[in-house]
């Protein structure tokens, strides 16, 4: 179980850092795009057209996938219960089951995410793509925080078998 854990890690760690790369990059590419439009509305009083849309797209995507980025930082926010419990065995049930529900909850958003874009066929016309560039933010999103929790809980369960 440790190999398999480290193996995952391993994993988790390569595609979080592409994941950063990728934010940091669209996050640029935001605030170019949105500088741009300023610019070109009131220096040149003729606006970006695609502007709005394409802020929407890379800001909804950088949403999600920050989302897995948050959680590998431990950056989520929580309320600190369990560590005041006075037994450990109660400590760690309690925080697998909390890793298992939240894991569940992620991979049902996934699902729900997936059915919505399964269900968009409109296009946006300022960018000539289909809107599922923007629906499948969430499924992707949430998709990679469930394999984050899937990794914090082989991760809690081989240390609660020591």
């Amino acid at each position: 179980m440790q190999t398999i854990a480290n193996r995952f890690d391993r994993i988790m760690a390569g595609l979080d850092r592409l994941l950063i790369v990728l934010s940091i990059i669209a996050l640029a590419v935001l605030v170019a795009v949105i500088f741009l439009a300023v610019v070109m509305r009131y220096a040149f009083n003729a606006p970006l057209i695609f502007s709005f849309d394409l802020s929407t797209l890379l800001f909804a995507w950088i949403v999600f996938v920050g989302l897995a980025i948050a959680d590998r930082d431990d950056a989520h926010m929580g309320l600190d219960l369990i560590p005041g419990l006075s037994s450990q065995q109660l400590q760690d049930a309690l925080i697998t089951v909390r890793l298992v529900l939240v894991a569940g909850l992620s991979a049902y958003l996934a699902w729900i995410g997936y059915q919505l874009f399964l269900r968009t066929g409109a296009q946006i016309s300022s960018l000539r793509i289909s809107a599922r560039w923007l629906y499948a933010a969430m499924p992707v999103g949430f998709a990679l925080l469930t394999l984050s929790y899937l990794g914090r809980i082989l991760r809690h369960l081989v240390a609660w078998r020591r």
